[in-house]
């Protein structure tokens, strides 16, 4: 069936049929869904369909035709493309550290609101690189979500410090409304990725989905 659709595909020079995607949720919503709307723009006879999770998906079992992931397990039944780097930024807003302070190191964090991310069932600890090695520090804040845009609403509301995506906060710091702190501490984290299953043939759908967002990100990612 593969074969079939890429001989009828590439005889007709466009895309069609369905295109499932899977994407995390807030990176999918902010910078891969202006993409995909362009690109059904452009290609009518391509009907997407995009689930949303930040969990790691089988997406061969589960029938996905490209996923967008930040770093993952590796996968020997996949091909996996790397799109754009990937930052943590620990960040508070203007408000609450002219009220609280800076924080100038690590250990200065526990004695500051933290806000915290909970995710698969328990708490995401914050990344730093100190003294050559990788530290990872335990949030014991008095706010945990479930939801990295719900994390970004309560920090810009002066409720504590948070370590956010680029992605999620680029635009935020770049217009003054969050302050990024320690970032001599940042360590260098897993890229954003693009991933399909690996077939004789990729579908002109995939292939050229994936050269939109690499096309529109060629000079940078959005929030770079």
């Amino acid at each position: 069936m593969d074969d079939a659709e890429f001989a009828l595909a590439q005889r007709h020079q466009a895309p069609r049929g369905r295109l499932r995607i899977d994407v995390p949720i807030a990176l999918g919503r902010l910078h891969i869904l202006p993409v995909l709307q362009r690109f059904l723009n452009r290609w009518p006879e391509v009907e997407a369909e995009v689930s949303f999770s930040d969990e790691y998906r089988d997406i061969v079992d589960d029938g996905i035709d490209v996923a967008v992931r930040i770093g993952g397990p590796t996968d020997s039944r996949l091909v996996r493309r790397v799109l754009a780097s990937h930052r943590l930024i620990t960040c508070a807003a203007p408000e609450y550290l002219k009220r609280r302070g800076t924080p100038r190191t690590i250990d200065e964090l526990t004695r500051h609101d933290r806000i915290g991310f909970k995710h698969a069932g328990g708490p995401v600890p914050w990344h730093y690189r100190v003294g050559g090695g990788d530290r990872d520090v335990g949030v014991q804040g008095n706010l945990r979500l479930g939801n990295t845009e719900a994390i970004r609403d309560a920090c810009l509301a002066g409720t504590g410090l948070a370590q956010l995506g680029a992605f999620l906060v680029g635009r935020d710091i770049r217009e003054g409304r969050l302050v990024p702190l320690l970032e001599e501490f940042e360590r260098d984290e897993p890229p954003v990725c693009v991933v399909y299953p690996t077939r004789k043939h990729v579908s002109p759908k995939v292939r050229l989905f994936i050269e939109a967002i690499r096309a529109e990100w060629a000079a940078g990612a959005p929030w770079a």
